[in-house]
């Protein structure tokens, strides 16, 4: 019997294994937690590694539903894996066949890219640990204000990661979670048997200037009280300014929300207005440079809808403003192909042309940077 899931593309595996690799134990012999682990859930294709200090969780979507699986790599194998996947663009779609009896008669899992094909053979390895568990665990703690201590030389596993990664201390003994966009990370800290408390004091008292400086006289008058009255202004007013725009992006995000969903039930009352409730939606501020809200919600097989409020051109004495609902479907390339739609009708002649579209027909782009008509 063999398994097979031949037609499943999956977005950004190139990503997810590239970010997961520097955290991979070679050595069996030293820790039977070695190689990469592939973890199909149905909708995304985790790849995980581990060498008990650190631990990386790269996501990779499917384009579609599909049946789960789980096969373990061994190091050598999951570095060519690694390889073959620097060659392909992290938009392009990689399709993945998981079969439990290969060529050899072992299980192996076939890699499709648009230029190359690869099989990777997979072990017998039962020994990999329960990632999601771990992960759970670490996620329920609370987050701590105390410092942490972590290895330099492992902090260099998460440049992989790219330009940016969120760390998240969970106090003492407790791992480092580190997030980004697709990706969960775990960062056990050093045990140390001293507080790092002291040496920050002693940092402390060495930088600061308590003693006075000679030549300058020690006079009194209102300028020490002035420079407090004035920093006390300065935080209270940075405070209340980031108040408000705490306050008013919360406001543009339920607004923008409510406004798609009331557009939903009055330009298709038939369709989206029907699968699509208030709470399908997520709202995003405007932000700077004269960004407009907007709100987009999740139709699932890897498509999106978002809706905006545009304005009128500059010149209309009446400044009025319009609806704008796109959806964006994802292209066999791997980009995705964005189209207006303004009823029912239009959005049932997309999804009628999305079901016979196979190919690229270069009508996509990456989300983003659609040009505005």
């Amino acid at each position: 019997m063999t398994t097979e899931l031949s037609d499943v593309g999956f977005t950004g595996l190139r990503t997810a294994v590239a970010r997961a690799l520097p955290h991979m134990a070679t050595d069996w012999a030293d820790w039977p937690w070695g190689g990469l682990l592939l973890d199909l859930d149905g909708t995304h294709l985790y790849a995980v590694a581990t060498e008990r200090h650190t631990m990386a969780i790269g996501r990779a979507e499917a384009s579609r539903p599909t049946s789960p699986w789980r096969a373990h790599i061994a190091a050598a194998d999951a570095r060519s894996l690694g390889r073959f996947l620097e060659d392909t663009d992290p938009r392009d779609t990689v399709f993945v066949t998981y079969e439990e009896y290969g060529d050899e008669g072992a299980p192996e899992v076939r890699l499709r890219s648009r230029h190359a094909t690869h099989t990777v053979p997979l072990t017998d390895n039962d020994d990999f640990p329960g990632w999601r568990e771990i992960a759970t665990k670490a996620l329920e703690q609370p987050a701590a204000d105390e410092p942490v201590c972590l290895t330099l030389h492992m902090l260099q596993r998460w440049a992989a990661v790219g330009e940016r990664a969120t760390f998240s201390h969970r106090g003492a003994n407790r791992a480092v979670v580190v997030t980004a966009d697709d990706f969960l990370g775990l960062h056990m800290p050093c045990r140390t048997r001293t507080s790092p408390t002291p040496a920050l004091d002693d940092w402390h008292r060495a930088i600061t200037n308590t003693q006075e400086k000679p030549g300058m006289p020690n006079t009194t008058g209102p300028a020490a009280h002035l420079r407090e009255l004035a920093a006390d202004f300065r935080t209270r007013t940075d405070e209340a300014r980031a108040r408000a725009r705490r306050e008013r992006e919360e406001r543009e995000r339920q607004d923008i929300a409510s406004r798609a969903s009331d557009c939903m039930a009055r330009l298709f009352p038939q369709t989206l207005g029907l699968v699509l409730s208030p709470e399908a939606w997520g709202g995003y501020p405007g932000g700077q440079e004269d960004a407009r809200p907007m709100a987009v919600a999740h139709l699932g097989e890897g498509m999106f809808v978002t809706y905006e409020r545009r304005a009128t051109s500059s010149d209309d004495p009446w400044a009025s403003s319009y609806d704008v609902v796109v959806l964006l479907r994802p292209c066999s390339c791997g980009k995705y192909i964005e189209s207006v739609i303004d009823s029912d009708y239009s959005l049932a002649l997309l999804l009628a042309e999305a079901e016979i579209l196979t190919v690229c027909v270069n009508d996509c782009t990456p989300s983003g940077e659609r040009e505005e008509g």
